[in-house]
């Protein structure tokens, strides 16, 4: 009766308390005293799991090759249309290295498996003949990058079901001729998808459906952004004014009549 009253005292107010606690001692001593069976468990567990991960990053591997050669002829098509016909494009699929040594469950082979695969992306280009592939981030110029974005949207828009494509600063590093390819370009795509494209040539905000100017002022001390949808006269006014800056002459919006009217045609 005392070892009872003792018992209930440290391991609960009533009988099942006490009896519910032998229970639980009785099944985390027979957990230590099939330890080594469930280790041996788990271990397979973990090489089963290692299998089928394997054998899917190896699935995912044969189709991203796969893919990225498409992808790499159908840029280099899209530059070809940009002014950009000389240029080489190539989307590399990069092994997996890893310092220190992953996790012996994380090594397939020679492989590092990681939750992206076995392997990273990284685009490479050749801008002129006669030179060698290079990683895009280090070598290409404002221009360039400007226009293989552009590319590669205008690739992945005929493939995802997207609605809209946002351009910001496409027009970085461009003018002249290129801007008008570039435009031309943006004026394609928007035919199967609503295109919101921020400018500042107009080269480009003349192939525009609907164009808006946003500009800053203050108000009431305060920096305020407007928005205004131009009309059809407003638009020859801003095309003109990006042309000539503050200094627009009846010339200037002659040429900017001009290229709206062009852009309508095309």
């Amino acid at each position: 009766m005392d070892l009872l009253i003792k018992l209930k005292r440290k391991y609960g107010e009533t009988l099942q308390d006490v009896m519910d606690k032998e229970t639980t001692i009785r099944r985390e001593l027979a957990q230590i005293e099939n330890l080594s069976g469930n280790i041996s468990k788990t271990h397979q567990s973990l090489l089963n799991i290692q299998e089928r991960t394997s054998a899917l990053s190896d699935r995912l591997s044969r189709k991203r090759q796969k893919a990225a050669q498409h992808l790499s002829r159908s840029v280099e098509t899209e530059l070809a249309t940009l002014k950009m016909n000389q240029t080489r494009f190539q989307a590399s699929l990069i092994p997996v290295v890893s310092n220190p040594v992953p996790d012996p469950f994380l090594i397939a082979g020679d492989k590092i498996l990681t939750e992206a695969g076995f392997e990273t992306a990284q685009f490479l280009i050749a801008p002129n003949v006669g030179e060698s592939l290079k990683p895009m981030s280090d070598i290409a110029s404002g221009g360039e990058l400007s226009r293989i974005v552009l590319a590669l949207k205008a690739i992945l828009a005929q493939t995802d079901s997207v609605e809209t494509i946002i351009f910001d600063e496409v027009d970085a590093g461009i003018g002249g001729t290129v801007a008008e390819v570039v435009g031309n370009k943006l004026a394609k795509l928007s035919r199967f998808h609503q295109v919101i494209c921020i400018t500042h040539l107009p080269q480009i905000a003349r192939f525009g459906n609907h164009q808006f100017k946003i500009a800053k002022q203050i108000v009431s001390g305060r920096t305020a952004t407007t928005i205004h949808k131009l009309t059809h006269d407003e638009r020859i006014n801003e095309i003109a004014r990006m042309m000539a800056g503050e200094n627009v002459t009846p010339k200037t919006l002659a040429h900017a009549s001009e290229m709206m009217a062009g852009a309508t045609n095309t």
